[in-house]
């Protein structure tokens, strides 16, 4: 018997093989449904995911800081970043921005956490600005000055100032 007729008797086998394993699969997940946890209903599982926000992984990353583990606090802030940029709301991406001057001012290093601080506080200002939140635009103003950018802050106080006069007119 040649090589070549050995392999195309193999192969005559291999594709209902795999489709009896494919059957097999979705048998299985038809016969068994969705994996559940006793005790623990889809109802808790969403107010679960519900309550976890922005500001609990922040603490998160607070905690870290408490225990001086500024690698951990940067991996932390990471998460913290992401989920505060999901929510779409200044509040988290300032304290996102504000924490990670913290991390700068626990390392020692805080001009190295001013480019964070500074892409946060920017996330901040745009969201702020779409939410027409005057309060939120002179927040964020607040906290470029603080970490060393004048010309960001006065640009803040010229868009709080507009959308405090009202709707921008086209």
């Amino acid at each position: 018997m040649r090589q070549e007729e050995g392999w195309a008797g193999a192969r005559s086998w291999i594709w209902p093989g795999l489709a009896g394993l494919a059957a097999a699969a979705m048998l299985s997940a038809a016969a068994f449904g969705p994996v559940s946890v006793p005790g623990l209903s889809v109802r808790d599982t969403e107010s679960v995911e519900a309550e976890l926000t922005w500001r609990d992984y922040l603490d998160v990353v607070n905690d870290a800081l408490a225990r001086g583990d500024v690698s951990d606090a940067v991996r932390s802030w990471q998460d913290a970043y992401g989920v505060a940029v999901a929510s779409r709301r200044w509040e988290a991406l300032l304290a996102a921005g504000d924490t990670f001057v913290r991390i700068g001012e626990a390392s020692g290093r805080v001009e190295g956490a001013r480019p964070n601080a500074r892409h946060a506080y920017m996330a901040a200002l745009m969201q702020a600005e779409r939410q027409r939140s005057v309060p939120g635009v002179l927040a964020i103003g607040r906290a470029f000055a603080a970490l060393g950018d004048p010309d960001v802050a006065a640009y803040c106080e010229r868009i709080a100032a507009a959308l405090a006069a009202g709707p921008v007119r086209r």
